[in-house]
């Protein structure tokens, strides 16, 4: 959603070109911008900087409430670090234990940390000066 739109049909035209090769029958075939989305957008799970990921609402800008500047993403803080039916954020070492064992009762959440009900927490920064106050959203 923060791309420009004519990225955005760009990127609609090479997911349909992506999703054509999914296979019969694969949720890709019939929704070709989720590719991009699901597959290759925004890394889930805890992360410094970097782009945040929306779901909850459309992008909302952060402005510092001291200078108005547009703040930057700082710590996203997620209750999971991947979703198991979106394989390609798994960690490769990670792929073949992704389900409950002993040791971890969720693999996709070694923290065991849950914010609100399974959000994110994102923080951020303002870039003018770090004695401005940080925000907060949850996503």
């Amino acid at each position: 959603m923060d791309l420009s739109q004519d990225l955005q049909e760009l990127v609609e035209q090479w997911c349909r070109h992506q999703a054509e090769g999914t296979g019969p029958g694969s949720t890709y075939t019939i929704g070709p911008k989720m590719f991009y989305w699901d597959e290759l957008s925004v890394a889930p799970g805890w992360k410094a900087g970097g782009w945040p990921s929306w779901g909850v609402t459309d992008p909302i800008p952060q402005f510092c409430p001291a200078c108005g500047t547009r703040m930057d993403p700082l710590l996203t803080i997620a209750s999971t670090e991947w979703d198991n039916n979106k394989r390609s954020w798994i960690p490769y070492e990670d792929q073949a234990h992704t389900e409950p064992s002993g040791a971890c009762l969720d693999p996709a959440d070694p923290a065991m940390i849950r914010i609100a009900d399974n959000y994110n927490l994102q923080l951020y920064v303002c870039p003018e000066s770090a004695d401005h106050p940080h925000t907060e959203l949850v996503q």
